[in-house]
């Protein structure tokens, strides 16, 4: 994996802003939502879809517990394999800016009490549309 000093550098300049503007948006959402890494489900294969493209949300959960816990009440096991990655930070920001479909993170922590199934985590909602002026106003600064 590259260190995220590369990262930074890397999506900064894909991004076209300061180093430090991304450092800046970095260190808020760490402030927003706890902590460094979170786990997320990763789909892979699926047919390709035709018409409306679909809004997509990315569930970040604070520990694989409670990801494997929102899992299991779901029923998320099906025909798509699904796997359980650990991103950084700056791995799900990179994400949310380089795919459009996506317009939210939703950081989630440990539930104190089981959601019953067919309900949406709670936790704190991160719109794309907020990163991206964050992004470039602390680029204009």
């Amino acid at each position: 994996m590259i260190a995220e000093d590369e990262q930074l550098h890397a999506l900064a300049a894909e991004q076209q802003v300061e180093v430090e503007a991304l450092r800046a948006l970095l260190e808020a959402l760490r402030a927003r939502s706890g902590a460094d890494h979170f786990y997320v489900f990763w789909t892979s294969g699926g047919a390709e879809r035709r018409g409306p493209r679909r809004e997509r949300l990315i569930l970040a959960f604070l520990t694989p517990d409670a990801a494997l816990a929102f899992a299991q009440r779901n029923r998320l096991v099906g025909a798509v394999p699904v796997r359980l990655r650990r991103l950084s930070l700056i791995q799900l920001v990179r994400a949310v800016l380089r795919t459009p479909a996506i317009v939210a993170i939703v950081f989630v922590g440990e539930p104190e009490v089981p959601m019953p199934a067919g309900q949406f985590p709670q936790g704190v909602r991160v719109e794309r549309t907020d990163l991206i002026r964050q992004l470039h106003t602390s680029a204009r600064s």
